[in-house]
């Protein structure tokens, strides 16, 4: 006969083995028993809390780190947890209750500290999540993310000199770190140069040849500044991680005639609809174009005589296929600054021009202040995919720079926070028309982008879409700028005529939004110019 006793330590030593070695279905199964035998073991409910948190099951972690603290109300790691869980779900005020509740069962937890720093970092709270990491790097210098969060801080706050110490402090504790490494570069690019930042990158790479990371940041900094052939060669190693090449791939010949090339996409939607201007080349050496692309894009690309075929991404093929952002090496090409064509469906722009007019008085001026992943949206808990392109302005500083704007402001800014297109409407004094859900419809994006007199925002799949159109845009580049808006200048080659808006490295918008709305103004005068109806030198009888 078992020994109960000896059936539940076993039960539980098997849970933590199979949490210890990442076997988290078997380590789930095994804490339901454990739940079942005796409903009073806190410790168990809080493993299956962290599980769920882990696959993005947050409001279950939640009530199982719920019923974990009525067993144990003052454990610091379950209320570290539920802090974190609570920061998932944007509940900011409850995380921050939760997580100092847990700082007065144990003052001296770096975690503690750190979490109460990414959720202020949330609110955007910038200087108090600056002292947060301050705090538990003096607990623990070497807590993962805690220094490169207190620089990114600095950066944001535009305190360079304190950031590179802090960097340069990291980097002397951790020389190989490449967050810290591509962060000196940023900081370099702020204080000294694009090209001082280049050179530092290269170092950099040269001494981790193996870091998709840090070669994918000296690739694009070279594009930024305009190597680029140089930069399409480093841009091959982002995808070290997954199959590291013995040689460069070969070149493509230039006639293709009787070849298929198949297209595969990558990265996100606005990097598919970039990298696709270089298809057409294909299609001039003789090939026949095929396309696995994104569901969300399938349709429109459909349209597009360039592709024989396109098939969504997920679909089964056991065709080879070209990553697009390999495209540029693979054609041997510098610059291709036409972007591929898209045509909107008639009947959604006249419903567009219809609402438009329904709304309020010309010009129609559309407007996006963030893109690119912002993880205070998204869940963080057990990621790996954390991507560090991130673009923002804040709407308060682009309200105020376009209130005095003639015209009609359309928000398409996706997924926009709880309140904020109420605060545009605030800061622009009259009624803004919100239409951030066409981002769930690219069809229904791409015919109101092409009814809009103007669209300002950062880069995102919009920028893309207006390209496409044939038509411009006004762009804001936060600091450090992406690399397609280049390291400086007015315009990009790869979006000719579209303007560009630049924060400078002191994170510092004044200047950038006082020209933005001087060039809408004048825009506006313009087009109520052209629009004068001339009185007609004929005679009637």
């Amino acid at each position: 006969m078992l020994d109960p006793r000896a059936e539940y330590q076993r039960l539980t030593a098997h849970a933590s083995l199979c949490l210890e070695t990442g076997r988290t279905h078997e380590a789930e199964a095994t804490l339901r028993v454990i739940t079942q035998i005796n409903p009073r073991e806190p410790l168990a409910w809080a493993q299956l809390a962290k599980i769920a948190l882990e696959r993005g099951a947050t409001e279950a972690a939640v009530e199982l780190l719920r019923q974990a603290l009525k067993l144990d109300r003052k454990n610091s790691d379950y209320l570290n947890l539920l802090g974190v869980a609570y920061a998932e779900l944007g509940r900011y005020d409850d995380a921050l209750s939760a997580l100092r509740r847990s700082l007065r069962e144990r003052p001296a937890s770096a975690e503690t500290h750190y979490n109460i720093g990414k959720v202020l970092h949330k609110r955007s709270d910038l200087a108090s999540a600056r002292d947060a990491f301050v705090r538990a790097i003096a607990i623990d210098p070497r807590y993962p993310g805690a220094r490169y969060m207190h620089a990114r801080m600095l950066m944001r706050l535009g305190d360079l000199d304190a950031a590179a110490n802090a960097v340069d402090a990291a980097l002397a504790d951790e020389p190989d770190d490449p967050w810290a490494l591509i962060q000196r570069s940023t900081i370099l690019a702020a204080t000294h140069g694009h090209d001082a930042a280049i050179e530092w990158l290269a170092a950099a790479a040269a001494r981790f040849p193996a870091s998709a990371m840090l070669r994918t940041a000296y690739a694009e900094a070279l594009l930024g500044v305009g190597r680029f052939r140089e930069g399409w060669r480093e841009y091959l190693a982002r995808r070290l991680s997954e199959a590291p090449p013995t040689a460069l791939p070969t070149l493509l010949p230039r006639d293709l005639h009787a070849a298929t090339v198949v297209l595969r996409s990558e990265q996100g939607l606005g990097d598919v609809i970039f990298f696709l201007r270089f298809a057409p080349r294909l299609c001039e050496y003789g090939a026949s174009v095929s396309l696995q692309a994104p569901h969300k894009l399938a349709p429109l690309l459909a349209r597009c005589p360039t592709f024989r075929e396109v098939k969504q991404e997920d679909s089964a093929s056991a065709e080879t296929a070209v990553y697009v952002g390999d495209l540029p090496y693979l054609l041997d090409t510098e610059c291709e600054p036409r972007s591929i064509q898209l045509a909107p469906l008639a009947p959604r722009v006249t419903a567009w021009r219809a609402r438009l007019a329904a709304f309020g008085p010309p010009p129609y001026i559309g407007v996006t202040w963030r893109g690119g992943t912002d993880f205070r949206q998204e869940r963080e808990f057990g990621r790996r995919d954390l991507r560090l392109l991130f673009k923002e302005v804040d709407l308060r500083v682009l309200g105020r720079g376009l209130r005095e704007v003639a015209g009609t402001f359309v928000s398409i800014q996706r997924r926009p926070f709880v309140g904020e297109t109420d605060m545009l409407v605030q800061v622009f004094g009259r009624p803004v028309l919100d239409a951030s859900g066409t981002n769930d419809d690219l069809e229904d994006a791409l015919a109101l982008l092409d009814v809009l007199d103007s669209y300002v925002g950062v880069s995102n799949t919009n920028m893309h879409l207006r390209a496409a159109l044939g038509k411009t845009a006004r762009v804001l580049v936060p600091f450090p700028p992406e690399w397609r808006w280049m390291a400086g200048g007015e315009e990009s080659p790869w979006f000719p005529g579209f303007r560009v808006y630049r924060q400078s490295p002191q994170r510092s918008w004044d200047a950038a939004l006082a020209l933005l709305a001087t060039d809408l103004r004048n825009e506006s005068t313009e087009r109520a110019r052209h629009l004068v109806v001339q009185p007609s030198s004929a005679s009637h009888s």
